[in-house]
């Protein structure tokens, strides 16, 4: 219902967030990701578990139950984090989380997105701006784009049906070739809509 005076609300200060903590022990200054049940912890999961931030202090609940206690968080910010393959070239790439430290460039096993490097350090470092999604799923690694041998051409978007009996494909190579040039087109997009949400 939409109100039509002021309204006092509740506001945190600052950049930092509180969290119920699961059954483990998070170190200061180490990433700080999210369960599905809604409590900090200190892994991926391979991918499940959503980045929220990076410890502002250490909080050791391994020997209690899921939030018996809490632990504050940075959420934004740049940070220098310990990464591999640390390079000039890698500023404005996203960056991958693979546990609690470790920080990669590229799309692992057990990746989360945690930010973009913003400055080069060395080959072992880099400034990273902070991005905390607090929601998992596993980046899908882009498949290599298609490379295609014909022109374009004069595109053919009149698609034949497909048949039930051999070739059962589309009817002119130009449909082919346009269908191709369709696929690499979307590759494209869908990347380069990924690096704008990353």
């Amino acid at each position: 219902m939409a109100v039509t005076a002021n309204q006092i609300v509740k506001k945190q200060e600052g950049c930092v967030r509180s969290y119920p903590v699961a059954a483990v022990h998070i170190y200061e200054g180490t990433l700080v990701f999210l369960t599905a049940a809604g409590y900090a912890t200190d892994v991926t999961a391979t991918g499940v578990n959503g980045f929220v931030g990076i410890a502002k202090e250490e909080v050791d609940n391994s020997a209690g139950s899921a939030g018996d206690l809490s632990i504050e968080v940075w959420v934004e910010g740049d940070f220098e984090l310990t990464v591999t393959g640390g390079a000039q070239a890698e500023v404005g790439s996203i960056v991958y989380g693979d546990d609690n430290y470790a920080c990669v460039f590229a799309i692992g096993s057990t990746s989360v997105p945690i930010g973009r490097c913003v400055k080069h350090v060395s080959s072992t470092k880099a400034i990273v701006e902070i991005r905390p999604k607090g929601v998992g799923a596993l980046p899908v690694a882009a498949l290599t784009t298609v490379t295609i041998a014909d022109a374009a051409g004069t595109p053919d978007y009149a698609l034949s049906a497909l048949t039930t009996s051999s070739p059962y494909g589309l009817a002119t190579a130009a449909e082919a070739i346009t269908l191709l040039y369709v696929i690499k087109n979307l590759q494209e997009r869908v990347l380069a809509l990924e690096n704008r949400i990353l």
